[in-house]
């Protein structure tokens, strides 16, 4: 039998990892096991612990498929996590992966605002990118959930992968050709998996996808409460207040001179990202 999963999802947090994996689950010859970062096998140190053994029964399911069916994964930090990649091959060397990139800048706010509108975070932006260094130096856990730039510094990241991941094994897509040319894209993702292409998007139940608007509580006060509670232990607590104030509202423009100085600081990685969109335009325009 066969080592599962055939493909794994791999974009970065806020990428569109989500909208890419909630098509392809729809499409009858595409199965992906439920997403939930506790099983998170190659990406997390903690879970990776727990054996192959362990990881293979997340599959049972799946053993008796039709041959022309596959079975595969998300793994939103298997770029971000050192060693992910190699893991991943070592486990099993034909693994197919999928990224999908966004702008390094944007990704990053967007993410931060994700984590503040849940009160895992309740620093400012400006503040919170400030301190990133030394934060995410403290534990693996706030390596994990205040990483907004190290996150985005995709040139470093994929300079690791290419180590390990030989390019035919890779497809690397942008978030504005998949949410914007959407058939023309996950066609591609479809012939790269090896399964039938689509002639409208809903075939996907495209229309009927769930979303995941912006939702932010209007008091810093109260995130910062949320935040003081979830830190001592009382998670629900704090959710549960958070939630009952949080409005779907979208995200303040970012300032304009933290965005100048981000252009720096990303500058490699807004200049990968960029090549990587241009490449892709090429694989729509030759679809």
């Amino acid at each position: 039998m066969k080592k599962l999963p055939d493909f794994i999802v791999g974009g970065i947090q806020k990428s569109g990892t989500t909208f890419l994996t909630n098509l392809l689950i729809n499409h009858s010859k595409v199965n992906i096991i439920k997403r939930d970062m506790d099983l998170a096998f190659f990406d997390d140190d903690r879970i990776y612990k727990k054996g192959e053994k362990w990881y293979q029964s997340l599959f049972k399911d799946y053993s008796e498929l039709e041959d022309d069916a596959i079975v595969g994964q998300t793994s939103a930090d298997c770029a971000f996590n050192p060693g992910s990649a190699e893991r991943i091959m070592k486990y099993n060397p034909s693994t197919k992966l999928i990224f999908v990139l966004r702008h390094p800048i944007d990704r990053a706010y967007s993410l931060y605002w994700h984590q503040y509108g849940m009160a895992r975070e309740h620093l400012r932006f400006e503040e919170a990118i400030s301190k990133e260094p030394q934060r995410i130096n403290k534990s693996y856990h706030k390596f994990k959930h205040y990483s907004y730039l190290e996150r985005s510094k995709y040139k470093q990241q994929f300079e690791e992968i290419y180590k390990h991941i030989p390019r035919e094994q890779l497809l690397i897509l942008d978030f504005e050709s998949l949410t914007k040319e959407t058939k023309a894209t996950v066609n591609i993702v479809l012939k790269y998996l090896g399964v039938s292409c689509i002639k409208d998007v809903e075939e996907l139940n495209y229309s009927k996808l769930p979303r995941n608007p912006s939702k932010i509580a209007k008091s810093h006060l109260l995130v910062k409460t949320s935040s003081y509670l979830q830190k001592i232990g009382l998670v629900p607590v704090g959710r549960r207040l958070v939630n009952r104030f949080r409005k779907e509202v979208r995200p303040p423009k970012m300032n304009q001179q933290t965005r100048e100085k981000l252009e720096i600081i990303l500058k490699e990685d807004i200049e990968y990202y960029e090549k990587i969109k241009a490449e892709f335009k090429v694989k729509l325009l030759q679809s």
